[in-house]
This record gives C-alpha cells, sequence and structure tokens, in this order.
C-alpha cells in the first residue's frame, strides 16, 4: 500500500511538472511573437505608413504645447533594447520559477502596442486613448509583479517603458482634446500646458514611490527635456517649467522611491 502511495506521488509529480514547464514555454513563446508582431506593426506604420501618414505626420497634424521634439521619441530604440535583452533573460534557470516570467501580462502589452498604432495612424483617436490606458494599466501592473518579487531586470525594462507610456498617455490626452478643433486662446494654452506639465512630474513621482522604480524617471525626464528643446524657442515658460518638473522628477527618486528595510534585489 505504501508503494502504491509512493507510485501515485511519483506520477502526479511528474504529470504536474509537465503541465507546469508546457505553460512555462508557452508563455516564453508568446512573448516573442507578441514582441515580433509589434515590431513588425511599428515597421508597417514606417513603410506602409497605415492610412497614409506616418506617426510623426499626424503627431505633427494634431501639435499642441505638450508635444516634445521629435527626436525624443528615439527612446522607442531603448525601450525595444531593453525588451529584447528581457526576452532572453526569461530563458534564464534564475528566472524559472518566479512567477513574473510566467505571466501572459507581456503579451499583452505587446497586443496593445501594435492595436496603438494601427488605431492612431487611422486616426480613430478617441480608441488609441481607450487602447493606451489599458496599456498603462498592463504596465503598472507588470512593474508590481517586478517589484513584488525583487526583480532588478524587470523593474529597468518596465520601469522605462512605464516612464514613456506615463507621459504618452499624457500626450495622447491632449491629442484626443485637439481632435475637437476646440478654439482656446493661446495663453490659456499656455496656463493648461504648464498645470499638465506639473501635474504629470507630481503623478510620476508618486508612481515611483508607489513601485519603488526610480527607472522611470529615465523616460520621464527624457521626454520633459524633449519638450524643453521644442518650446524653448517660442514658449520659454513652458520650456523652463518643463526642464524644472524633468529636475523634480530625479529629486523624487531619493525622496519617494527607496523604502527602507527592502530585500536585497535579485539579479
Amino acid at each position: 500500500m505504501c508503494l502504491q502511495n509512493y507510485l501515485n506521488f511519483i506520477v502526479y509529480f511528474y504529470i504536474d511538472n509537465y503541465r507546469t514547464m508546457k505553460k512555462e514555454i508557452l508563455i516564453k513563446l508568446l512573448n516573442i511573437a507578441g514582441f515580433l508582431a509589434a515590431l513588425y506593426v511599428n515597421y508597417l506604420s514606417v513603410v506602409t505608413q497605415l492610412g497614409g501618414r506616418s506617426i510623426r505626420e499626424l503627431s505633427d497634424k494634431y501639435a499642441n504645447l505638450f508635444t516634445p521634439s521629435n527626436q525624443t521619441f528615439a527612446i522607442w530604440s531603448l525601450i525595444y533594447t531593453l525588451v529584447f535583452i528581457f526576452l532572453i533573460a526569461q530563458f534564464l534557470p534564475s528566472y524559472k520559477s518566479t512567477r513574473f516570467f510566467n505571466s501572459y501580462h507581456f503579451f499583452i502589452s505587446c497586443l496593445l502596442n501594435g492595436a496603438w498604432i494601427v488605431a492612431w495612424q487611422l486616426e480613430y483617436i478617441g480608441l488609441s486613448l481607450l487602447i493606451m490606458f489599458a496599456l498603462l494599466a498592463t504596465l503598472a501592473i507588470i512593474n508590481q509583479q517586478a517589484d513584488a518579487e525583487k526583480l532588478l531586470l524587470p523593474k529597468i525594462v518596465f520601469g522605462v517603458y512605464l516612464g514613456w507610456i506615463c507621459i504618452a498617455t499624457i500626450a495622447n490626452i491632449t491629442t484626443w482634446l485637439v481632435s475637437f478643433k476646440l478654439t482656446i486662446p493661446f495663453s490659456i494654452q499656455v496656463f493648461i500646458t504648464l498645470a499638465i506639465l506639473i501635474v504629470a512630474a507630481i503623478i510620476v513621482a508618486w508612481i515611483m514611490k508607489m513601485l519603488a522604480n526610480p527607472f522611470l524617471a529615465i523616460a520621464v525626464v527624457w521626454a520633459f527635456y524633449g519638450i524643453y528643446v521644442k518650446r524653448m524657442a517660442d514658449v520659454s515658460e513652458i520650456a523652463y517649467t518643463a526642464l524644472g518638473m524633468g529636475v523634480l522628477v530625479l529629486l523624487s527618486i531619493g525622496i519617494f522611491s527607496i523604502r527602507p528595510g527592502v530585500r536585497k534585489i535579485q539579479t
């Protein structure tokens, strides 16, 4: 009887591990497929210009005082490079048992990334904003998971990614408002943009505190610098406010994002 129980335990143990292994492999393959799909949609948006215009041309069409300089968008090269490193790291033995690397959230973020590009280039601005909110929420969940398991690499990768999407979401909101073609005096536009910059810096500082992730600051400060460069020639008060908010975000790293008594982070 004891032997039978032992054999049953062995059988169930291997069946359970086999199922777990199949799920792990499936998630890793989906992560790669999702990333490649997002890259392909990005490629199509540049080469075929879905909807007849490039992302940059549409940005210019719906330009507003919050829009950063064009070179600021080069940060996507850094984000995609970091994500590529993440995709390689998911196969390392040290990450095998972590719940973070056995989650479908990254795959979902890739689908949302591609869906946003399609909606944006077809000028479904309202839909693109909803997709952006979903992407923001998904990345926030990913960052929570990385913080819960004290995983350094994912905190870097998705901290930078989330930081940029925080700013992109605000930019998407301003674009949505511009799409209504409202007649707003320029002085009011300046005041609203100044308020948005201040609120954006406060929100980002709060998010860094909640997630204990200072890496959001990399993308956010870069975005504020892009606004500074874009507005320095015409609206200096916006330029200097953007620069000041970038400094505030950097200072908030030391004030908010370091928790006392944090366990050693897994590399």
